[in-house]
């Protein structure tokens, strides 16, 4: 994949999931974009989550951390467009009351995990939004990830950027 192919497909790709209230007035089902064939991707799961209380996915189970959230639908994949690339991300889109806007979540430090907080607050704010690992799983101060390496560092630099 060229380098400029590369830098345009994460975000054609948010963009693209992102239509997706515009298709479902066609008919078509949240589940249906599970279905979507996309270089290089996997798209694991397609889910319509109904509203109210919803348990963040990086909450510990101790804990129980969940928050209210309106109806929305849930697609989470990976891409991967080079042989160590592993980006993970996740788009939730309103199924009702979209203010017509794409919210690409960042995360701070070296970003090494999904946004679900910020996920979050752009969907009550009735955004569609997306948010990525950036290719890596780590904390935010923790850059052991990028030794040896080279194609995590150019996934972390530009192409698992959600936005």
């Amino acid at each position: 994949m060229s380098l400029r192919k590369t830098v345009i497909f994460l975000p054609t790709l948010f963009v693209a999931v992102a239509l997706f209230p515009f298709r479902s007035l066609a008919g078509q089902s949240c589940e249906s974009l599970s279905h979507l064939n996309l270089p290089r991707t996997t798209i694991s799961m397609a889910v319509s989550v109904p509203a109210g209380a919803f348990q963040r996915p990086d909450a510990s189970p101790a804990s129980r951390s969940s928050v209210n959230l309106p109806a929305f639908c849930r697609v989470a994949g990976v891409i991967r467009p080079s042989a160590d690339s592993d980006i993970k991300f996740e788009v939730w889109m309103p199924t009702q009351n979209w203010n017509g806007k794409f919210n690409g979540v960042g995360n701070g430090g070296f970003a090494g995990s999904i946004s679900y907080g910020g996920l979050a607050a752009a969907l009550r704010a009735g955004f569609a939004a997306a948010s990525t690992d950036t290719g890596h799983a780590a904390g935010g101060t923790d850059a052991r990830w990028a030794l040896g390496h080279p194609q995590k560092i150019i996934d972390f630099g530009y192409r698992g950027f959600a936005g």
